[in-house]
């Protein structure tokens, strides 16, 4: 993983080295590190946008939703539909998680207080590893509602097809490694320890 991480550094310099405006976002607590260190490198300010998966009650494995700190979410209907989950039920699950996980890191992370401004700025998106894109397409979202100009995205390794349905809705992407037959992140973390 160390040298996904590198190759994706020596991508990200050569377009963030003359970079002013732009706000280095971790989308999960394990790419705050790497966050840090793209924002210490190029001089920029950075902060983490939490969000966090839903699961669903019959598999625990599996993740019907996530939602974000702004409270934006991203539901995969398919999923929901198969599970025959209720409507009621999961928007229950998304303030439950948003209350119990989301305020929880807010505090601990920030000591209660809001997300960096992001109102009419660039921003770069981080994170280690990326599956089906879902922690993606919230922080996405997230974003656009809080009134970024400019998405970029930047994760080490990323499952070929969510690299594609990134690639066509933000403004630039920079992915260390895309792999066709992605096994799990957890897979890809325990690979670089």
């Amino acid at each position: 993983m160390d040298d996904i991480l590198v190759r994706l550094d020596e991508e990200l310099f050569l377009d963030l080295k003359e970079a002013e405006d732009l706000i280095v976002l971790a989308i999960s607590k394990r790419a705050k590190d790497l966050a840090k260190s793209i924002a210490s490198k190029y001089n920029l300010e950075c902060d983490i946008l939490f969000i966090e998966e839903v699961k669903s009650p019959i598999n625990k494995e599996v993740s019907l939703a996530s939602v974000s700190e702004s409270r934006d979410y991203v539901i995969i209907e398919e999923l929901v539909r198969s599970f025959e989950i209720t409507d009621d039920f999961l928007f229950n699950e998304i303030e439950r998680v948003y209350e119990e996980k989301i305020l929880e890191d807010i505090h601990q992370f920030r000591k209660g207080e809001g997300l960096i401004s992001i109102k009419d700025k660039s921003v770069l998106l981080v994170d280690v590893a990326a599956n089906t894109g879902l922690t993606l397409l919230c922080a996405i979202k997230s974003c656009i509602n809080q009134g970024a100009n400019f998405i970029k995205v930047g994760v080490g390794v990323i499952a070929k097809e969510t690299a594609e349905m990134i690639e066509k809705i933000v403004d630039k992407v920079y992915f260390g490694k895309v792999i066709e037959d992605y096994v799990s992140t957890e897979f890809y973390i325990k690979e670089s320890k």
